[in-house]
């Protein structure tokens, strides 16, 4: 298509130029923030494009942990539906943020929602659980 950026709307899948560290590298399944907008990578680390096709939207198994605060920590319950924040390491030249902690401190980048199928987080607790992610 002539002109056409991207394929689909701004929450499909895409590749992304990510940062060169340990943990991107031979990982897939793992929540990035690019810019603002949360993201998960699909596919490994892919030399010819400095990165990797990365999701936008859906649901994601992600650890997640249940406090407002990380040091100390603040426990929180997050119950199906409450919203899941993310903070990390972020890279200036790609705008990618990696290595994420997810928990409920508000004062973080939005990244999505504990799935509304259950299960929550409990208060102080880490859980692997569905996250559902929406860039828009």
């Amino acid at each position: 298509m002539k002109n056409q950026l991207y394929t689909g709307t701004p929450t499909s899948r895409r590749q992304v130029t990510l940062p060169a560290v340990a943990s991107l590298e031979n990982a897939s399944g793992v929540p990035i923030l690019v810019g603002s907008m949360p993201a998960v990578t699909l596919d490994e680390y892919e030399t010819n494009i400095d990165g990797a096709t990365c999701l936008f939207n859906g649901t994601f198994s992600l650890t997640v942990t249940g406090s407002s605060t990380d040091s100390p920590v603040t426990g929180l319950a997050l119950n199906p539906g409450d919203p899941v924040y993310a903070h990390g390491t972020k890279d200036s030249t790609t705008n990618v943020t990696h290595d994420l902690v997810l928990n409920g401190n508000s004062n973080d980048t939005l990244f999505g929602h504990i799935d509304p199928t259950g299960p929550g987080v409990g208060s102080g607790l880490t859980a692997v659980v569905g996250v559902v992610i929406n860039a828009i």
